[in-house]
């Protein structure tokens, strides 16, 4: 893997933990910063198939 899937994974692993093992979930916001953190990551795992060229 990357470096930049690396950083992806980490990324969803811990808005994961943070969502899971705290408080987090009864603010709006924190869930939604936890979300889109979770989104990023996924983009930054699976760019390596976005940046890929074709031959």
């Amino acid at each position: 893997m990357k470096r930049i899937q690396l950083i992806g994974l980490g990324l969803i692993i811990i808005c994961g933990a943070i969502s899971q093992w705290t408080a987090a979930n009864q603010n709006q916001l924190a869930v939604w910063l936890l979300a889109i953190g979770a989104v990023v990551g996924i983009l930054m795992v699976i760019s390596e198939y976005f940046s890929a060229k074709k031959e």
